[in-house]
């Protein structure tokens, strides 16, 4: 094949990696711990987890054997992107938990015409 021609293709690897990681992990993360984590962690982990991705197929495109060191190195690094995903995610889904108003508020109300003040749980 021609090296422009492979080019193209993992950039658009690359970018169906993008669109495939964040649809999966908002998913299976839910959509509430991604709207509290900051973007940082979202943009470094997500363009990350989609880099190597990319660069597992060229490693196992550029040898003949699909199991070489260096495929196995990128491998590797997917596990621990995926792993550091569920942490981060983790530790935002308690956040969430935290947030949450306790449902031992009460309420005042004063009813006008009246002395009466009623509270409500």
């Amino acid at each position: 094949m021609n090296a422009k021609f492979i080019r193209l293709v993992y950039v658009c690897e690359y970018l169906l990696a993008l669109i495939a990681i964040f649809t999966a992990w908002s998913e299976i993360g839910g959509q509430a711990a991604l709207d509290l984590m900051p973007w940082g962690w979202k943009f470094g982990l997500g363009a990350a987890l989609a880099a190597a991705i990319v660069a597992y197929s060229a490693a196992i495109v550029a040898e003949d054997s699909l199991w070489t060191l260096r495929s196995a190195r990128w491998l590797t690094t997917i596990c621990v992107l995926l792993l550091a995903i569920g942490v981060v995610t983790y530790y935002y889904m308690l956040e969430d938990e935290t947030i949450d108003t306790d449902d031992s508020s009460t309420a005042l109300l004063y009813l006008p015409g009246t002395s009466v003040l009623a509270q409500f749980s």
